[in-house]
């Protein structure tokens, strides 16, 4: 079982868009997920179950945002965070019923806060860090038993609730568009993680999306990257499925579609690119046995 997240530190390279799409391909191909949208725009979990639905989660404060203030409390166990998961996401066919969603809140930002608030109730620090190191590990142990893979779609930026998932995850996809500013995103996160010690988790690979053949740019940055040429030696290693910018991708966003299959929503091409990106995912897991 696996926790991956999907994080950059430069916004606009499809982060979303794939974390969703591969979450769906590894449910396509009967593996039980769930996707946790960590991101404060709630993307993820609008292209998931929908606007209206996502609004009586946060209504009913059954949003990630609500069970991380659960978690400090005294009583928090495993069985506290069902209630925040919604079974059976998707708009294609019904949705999956092997595919789960912990949505994200608006509120989200408030994370930070709440959390110095909560510091306050213990007498030292070093008691607050035990305890929240506790509760992490009870989400770990929630995450690892119910599912095959957790995918999370992460904000470009190491909000308070990424870190708590890079300190709980075991490995870290880097979505970029092969450009100048997409890739010194990608290298600003290595460096950002190297200087706060985040090293127990590890890269699993970069994934070129909205990728244009006919730009010479994406093709030069793209070949660099497989030659090991610096700066793009410390990229991780690229997969080798590519995910073009293509205009059926981007209407498989659209709110008011209902395809009946995964091969539909995305087309056969393009479905079948997503599913070799999933197995590759796989494959590198089992390497790095996960």
């Amino acid at each position: 079982m696996s926790i991956v997240l999907m994080l950059n530190l430069k916004g606009g390279v499809a982060k979303t868009t794939n974390c969703v799409a591969v979450a769906e391909a590894m449910a396509d191909s009967g593996h039980k997920v769930l996707v946790i949208d960590a991101d404060h725009q709630c993307m993820a979990s609008e292209l998931l179950i929908g606007e209206e639905k996502l609004l009586r989660c946060e209504v009913r404060k059954k949003t990630l945002h609500d069970m991380l203030g659960a978690m400090m409390d005294d009583e928090f166990t495993e069985a506290n965070i069902p209630p925040y998961i919604v079974e059976q996401v998707s708009n294609i066919g019904g949705g999956y019923p092997n595919l789960h969603l912990l949505p994200c809140s608006i509120r989200i930002d408030e994370f930070q806060t709440n959390m110095a608030k909560a510091r306050r109730g213990f007498n030292t620090v070093d008691e607050y860090r035990q305890e929240l190191q506790r509760k992490r590990g009870v989400l770990q142990r929630f995450l690892k038993s119910n599912y095959d893979s957790v995918l999370i779609d992460c904000p470009p930026s190491l909000a308070m609730q990424v870190v708590e998932f890079l300190l709980i995850g075991d490995a870290f996809i880097i979505p970029s568009v092969p450009d100048r500013l997409s890739v010194r995103g990608s290298i600003w996160l290595l460096e950002r993680l190297r200087r706060r010690n985040i090293s127990r988790i590890q890269p699993l690979g970069t994934l070129w999306s909205l990728y244009r053949t006919q730009a010479a740019i994406h093709n030069h940055i793209i070949d660099q990257a497989e030659k090991g040429i610096e700066p793009l030696d410390i990229l991780p290693r690229p997969f080798r499925t590519i995910i073009p910018n293509a205009a059926r991708i981007a209407e498989s966003t659209e709110p008011d579609r209902h395809p009946h299959t995964f091969s539909s929503k995305y087309s056969p091409f393009f479905a079948q690119r997503y599913k070799h990106l999933a197995r590759e995912i796989r494959t590198r897991l089992t390497r790095m046995g996960v």
